[in-house]
């Protein structure tokens, strides 16, 4: 015991002496001059104030051997323990205002450390008072400071807020008689460790963890595609984060209590989920790197898990039809959801136009707070019609290769040689089962280069639709088995020395990045159709009686090469860019038709805004087409057309219109299935 009772006498005697000369207390006339005074000496460091040094190390010396082993952890427990519990004031200052923001951190599991803090607080006010200051705050009073506050200054405020606030919908209670500590609950991170009853605590410490670093700035809004201001201000990244952060402090509450997750606290967690397109644009500006897309992801897997996300035909429907492999199945499928549903789709919007019924919805689309009913949910999904004239077979039904052993070569044998390309080609979904057109384009355009394509067996999908949805582990699953498969190819053709995968699809080009397609085709890299046309020299002759537009999509495919660049050189002209989400995204306007209203007008007012700055199109009334590169932007841009008078195509399409003629996919499909196809038994 003496030596622990000589430190605390030295440490007591450091404690108060803080303003005693240096040199008097340690009796070294000639110490650094520079510390005037003990306290001096201390926060520089200078003079040094050790429990390793000074009690640890010698504590370990006089424990020493396995017999004391227990003592030895016990202290260090005991430290641990101290070390955790020490209060710190951190002040946060806005320099040139006199603005001090205090913080203290605490463990809320630990009654001694709150009442420690609690008197920190009071000698903070004393002290601030004493300063002659004023006890306010930049963001609105905390409840911790409402005791410290006179009834004036607190009348003053309730009475301002009942005139701006009458209904309480701003912080209900905060700042008035009767708030204040005594009534507030903070969830313990430290009880969390110890107690997990409903939630998986890694899916909900991630999602908390991912969105931890927000500085609340707001430069995610003008990006973000659903943070519609005539709409909806509820729903930008800055205001999901805040709303997911006060979610899961709900949980950690209602599972510390053991109470039981309220259903309610799910809905709002899949409210928050719902309102975004996972376009990713509010990662650009954000300063902390903050992809509120992924973060969508992960809340929509976690409901999954957790059994509690929504239920929504529209997406299960598209997902099942996604995850068929087998042709007969999907002929079916596509003859029931494009022939026949997209035709009662735009028998219904015929319908609801007459009647005047959908004009309101389209020009003044509603907020978007909590569950919507079905009837708004089918007015929203039939205020604008589907596209006509879809494609009655899927390309590989018209080329004849659906069977999944088989891995079909296409090469046109007139052009070529030993020195031709080798391309890898994954359609996709979109380019393959649904604008089949887009696929065939592709490779027509191949075909006419004289590069050898390999397509791969039978109907796959790239996994992002799922992953996207919430279903992480199918995505995985479909990512896994289509690189078995792609390893399986390789192999089987590694004379044709693959060094390119074409993609024509942004979604597709974001999964197929992590496929790791060098280690399969090795050297190989991944390249959209448009940026691999540019290479070979592609291109358009000034077409006349045709104005143009470009929408890049929010998953755009042109990762090598400028988006922009790639069209006008493709086009033979500068086509100008048309801004903002088409409001289609993927399963999006099928899942949410109310939240995908509200980008659609916001992308109506862009097209018509983009018109009228094509003065050809108003001198002389040609007709506009928007050009994409995505599938689910060509079917969104499509259904604009009665309301602006445009058409919207593929760049690829209108490439193999222009350069091999109307009756390009035809002649195709003849050349093709005409000795053009080497089918490989893989």
């Amino acid at each position: 015991m003496s030596l622990i009772d000589e430190v605390i006498t030295r440490w007591e005697e450091y404690l108060t002496k803080m303003d005693s000369s240096i040199t008097e207390f340690i009796g070294l006339p000639n110490f650094k001059e520079i510390y005037k005074n003990l306290f001096e000496a201390i926060q520089s460091r200078e003079l040094r104030i050790s429990f390793k040094k000074e009690i640890k190390i010698p504590l370990i010396e006089i424990f020493a051997g396995r017999e004391y082993e227990s003592i030895l952890k016990k202290i260090d427990d005991i430290h641990h323990d101290l070390l955790k519990s020490r209060v710190f004031i951190a002040l946060h200052m806005h320099a040139g205002d006199g603005n001090v923001h205090t913080n203290i951190p605490v463990n809320s599991d630990s009654y001694e450390m709150m009442q420690e803090a609690k008197r920190a607080v009071v000698r903070v006010m004393a002290l601030a008072k004493n300063l002659d200051g004023v006890i306010s705050g930049e963001h609105g009073i905390g409840i911790t400071k409402m005791e410290f506050l006179d009834e004036s200054t607190i009348n003053t405020f309730a009475d301002y807020k009942s005139k701006v606030d009458p209904n309480g919908h701003f912080n209900k209670g905060k700042l008035l008689p009767g708030s204040g500590l005594q009534n507030a609950y903070t969830p313990s991170f430290g009880l969390l460790e110890q107690e997990s009853i409903i939630m998986e605590e890694s899916a909900i410490g991630e999602i908390a963890d991912s969105i931890s670093d927000c500085m609340r700035c707001g430069k995610c809004k003008p990006d973000c595609s659903t943070h519609i201001p005539k709409a909806n201000l509820l729903y930008s990244p800055r205001n999901k984060i805040l709303a997911t952060s006060l979610l899961i402090e709900a949980f950690l509450y209602e599972e510390q209590t053991r109470r039981g997750i309220s259903l309610k606290h799910f809905d709002e967690f899949n409210d928050v989920a719902d309102h975004c397109t996972v376009c990713h644009k509010c990662l650009n500006p954000c300063p902390v790197n903050i992809d509120y897309g992924d973060v969508s992801i992960a809340m929509r897997n976690f409901l999954r898990e957790q059994g509690k996300k929504h239920f929504n035909a529209g997406t299960s429907l598209a997902m099942t039809y996604l995850n068929l492999k087998d042709p007969v199945t999907i002929k079916l499928m596509r003859k029931m959801m494009v022939d026949v549903g997209y035709r009662v789709q735009r028998i219904g919007y015929s319908f609801l136009k007459k009647i005047r019924a959908i004009d309101y919805f389209k020009r003044t689309p509603p907020p978007t707070v909590g569950k919507p009913s079905v009837v708004s949910q089918v007015i929203h999904f039939m205020n604008r019609p589907m596209p006509k004239n879809m494609p009655t077979r899927t390309s590989r039904g018209l080329l004849g290769i659906e069977d999944d052993k088989i891995v079909p070569v296409i090469r046109n044998t007139n052009k070529i040689d030993e020195n031709s390309d080798a391309v890898f080609y994954f359609p996709g979904c979109g380019s393959e089962r649904l604008f089949s057109q887009v696929g065939l384009a592709t490779q027509a355009m191949l075909y006419e280069v004289g590069t050898i394509t390999v397509l791969p067996p039978g109907y796959l999908c790239c996994g992002y639709p799922q992953s996207s949805s919430g279903n992480h582990d199918k995505g995985q699953e479909i990512t896994s088995e289509n690189r078995v498969q792609f390893h399986r190819i390789a192999n089987t053709l590694n004379y044709l020395d693959i060094k390119t995968v074409i993609v024509s699809c942004g979604t597709c080009m974001d999964q197929l990045q992590k496929y790791e397609f060098e280690k399969i085709f090795p050297g190989c890299r991944l390249l959209d159709i448009h940026e691999y046309l540019m290479e070979k020299n592609v291109k358009m002759d000034g077409v006349n009686g045709q104005q143009y537009m470009y929408h890049d999509p929010c998953h755009t495919p042109m990762k090598t090469y400028s988006a922009v660049e790639v069209t006008n050189t493709l086009m033979g002209e500068d086509i100008p860019l048309n801004e903002r989400c088409c409001g289609e995204s993927g399963t999006f306007a099928v899942s949410r038709p109310d939240i995908a209203s509200q980008v659609k007008m916001r992308k109506q007012e862009e097209i018509e805004k983009g018109i009228k700055n094509l003065p050809k199109a108003i001198d002389e009334k040609l007709p506009v087409k928007i050009l994409t590169s995505c599938p689910s932007c060509l079917q969104g841009l499509a259904r604009y057309g009665d309301d602006t008078n445009t058409t919207a195509d593929y760049i690829v399409v209108e490439l193999a219109k222009n350069n091999l003629g109307d009756q390009w996919l035809e002649q195709y499909v003849e050349k093709a299935t005409n000795g053009g196809i080497e089918k490989i038994l893989l």
